[in-house]
């Protein structure tokens, strides 16, 4: 009963409530490290079947489906790039950051691009482009570079308009990062990372570069895609693995504010992908995607998944043992699935290898240290030798 209403309110409160990482300062902690939430049942799938008709019937009657703008395109003058560091922001107009960005000491074209895109009413001013920011700053190195997309001027309000709008945003960032490409600027070292509204604009982006060089972007993360008017559509209307060379997923939220469907090449589901320990509000356990991915990227071994068929099957220890990997920033790219584990309830959150078993399972652990050793000693000689 409470899934029900929790997702009946999410459908009816996501026009009005801030979607996205902002409202993490809200949020309730507190709770057993070893909760895992139990996956979406029949009604919650069937009310996200139903959602999306409605989404389908309701827009073009309101004057917001795709469509309605195909025509009179939203006016995308006003989308901008953030490059923000400790001691300065520098902000760039979408179109004409082609031109601007190889003139800057910063822009090295050999290096890695992370482009970090928000979701519903968030903006790069707020906590989640900070939290991504400082953690890029603290353990990815100088050869690496950040940038924000600010969307807000268009999908701060209405979510309805919204979810047909991040088609267009998403065509002109890949316009902008296809046009990039001529200055140097690889696709296969181009990361996009998107939470909520901000995945499938990641999704659309990764759609227009493909379409206009024939190349794919290296890597997309979803980070809790949006659910709401996303279920059960053509992949054309949102993330898809196709959309880079390689797309990984975590789900925080599934079917309240996330997409509980697998969309990626690999699909992550943190304590049963709907609800995570410690949150009180929904809020908290879609923006707690994004607070994952960050403390992977510090810490790269604090999150380890096994791959699994279902949250039940997790939960039971009925997973394949032999198929675990580490995930977040640094998962492999070669893994394919749908890959499980629990966290702690409060940062930090990464559990090593005590999470790939929903119970204390001495042999899973003892296989989950012997990865996390072995990537530790690779990673440690790759570090040493790109040092020297």
């Amino acid at each position: 009963m409470f899934r029900l209403v929790s997702f009946l309110s999410a459908l009816w409160l996501s026009s009005i409530l801030p979607y996205g990482s902002s409202l993490v300062d809200t949020d309730i902690t507190g709770g057993d490290t070893n909760e895992l939430q139990a996956e979406p049942d029949y009604v919650t799938n069937s009310l996200t079947s139903v959602a999306g008709n409605i989404c389908a019937a309701v827009k073009p009657l309101l004057g917001v489906s795709y469509d309605n703008f195909e025509d009179n395109e939203p006016d995308m003058s006003k989308l901008t790039l953030v490059y923000m560091t400790s001691n300065e922001t520098l902000t760039y107009n979408l179109t004409e950051a082609p031109t601007a960005l190889p003139k800057e000491l910063w822009f090295n074209p050999t290096c890695r691009m992370l482009v970090y895109m928000h979701g519903f009413t968030d903006n790069p001013s707020k906590s989640s482009f900070l939290t991504l920011r400082l953690a890029v700053e603290a353990g990815l190195g100088d050869c690496v570079s950040i940038l924000a997309l600010d969307a807000s001027s268009l999908i701060k309000h209405f979510y309805l308009r919204a979810t047909s709008i991040v088609t267009f945003i998403g065509r002109v960032l890949g316009e902008t990062l296809s046009a990039l490409i001529p200055a140097g600027l690889d696709p296969s070292r181009i990361h996009l990372i998107g939470h909520s509204l901000g995945a499938h604009i990641a999704g659309f982006a990764g759609k227009e570069v493909f379409k206009a060089t024939g190349r794919k972007i290296g890597r997309i993360t979803g980070l809790d895609p949006a659910g709401p008017c996303f279920c059960k559509v053509a992949t054309s209307l949102r993330l898809y693995k196709d959309d880079a060379v390689f797309v990984d997923v975590i789900h925080t939220n599934a079917g309240i504010y996330g997409l509980g469907e697998t969309v990626g090449h690999v699909d992550i589901f943190v304590n049963g992908g709907s609800e995570q320990p410690g949150c009180f509000l929904q809020t908290c356990s879609h923006s707690r995607s994004l607070e994952y991915f960050a403390e992977s990227m510090v810490s790269p071994a604090a999150f380890m998944a096994v791959k699994c068929d279902s949250p039940s099957d997790f939960k039971q220890g009925k997973c394949n043992v032999t198929d675990m990997s580490i995930i977040g920033y640094y998962i492999p790219d070669n893994i394919s699935g749908n890959y499980y584990l629990k966290t702690a309830s409060s940062s930090p959150y990464g559990t090593g290898a005590t999470g790939t078993s929903y119970e204390a399972n001495s042999y899973l652990k003892a296989i989950g240290v012997a990865i996390r050793d072995a990537f530790l000693n690779l990673w440690r000689r790759f570090t040493n030798a790109f040092n020297n």
